[in-house]
């Protein structure tokens, strides 16, 4: 099974083109990367498959970058994108139109 989710990745002390290899060819999001005063950052849209959480693919990114540079600051933002909250108005519509 899996779950669709925007990811949002920010990091000091990672380049825009290191941040954008790893989550790209290595992780297969897709993306932006940019670049706002310190912070590089990684905006995508992508899948977790085969039971893995939010925790556990936050871990993989967090050592891949950090091998690059071991002083690195980096964060992850998980928002799933299947459940979101909403609000409804209206009348209330079922499957057999009444």
């Amino acid at each position: 099974m899996s779950r669709a989710y925007k990811l949002t990745v920010e990091t000091i002390g990672i380049s825009k083109e290191q941040l954008n290899k790893v989550m790209t060819d290595q992780f297969g999001w897709e993306g932006e990367t940019d670049h706002y005063h310190e912070i590089t950052y990684f905006i995508g849209d992508g899948t977790l498959y085969g039971g893995t959480d939010e925790e556990t693919a936050h871990d993989e990114i967090y050592k891949t970058l950090k091998a690059i540079n071991p002083n690195a600051k980096i964060r992850t933002e998980w928002t799933y994108m299947e459940d979101l909250p909403f609000e409804s108005y209206g009348d209330t519509i079922t499957e057999n139109g009444k």
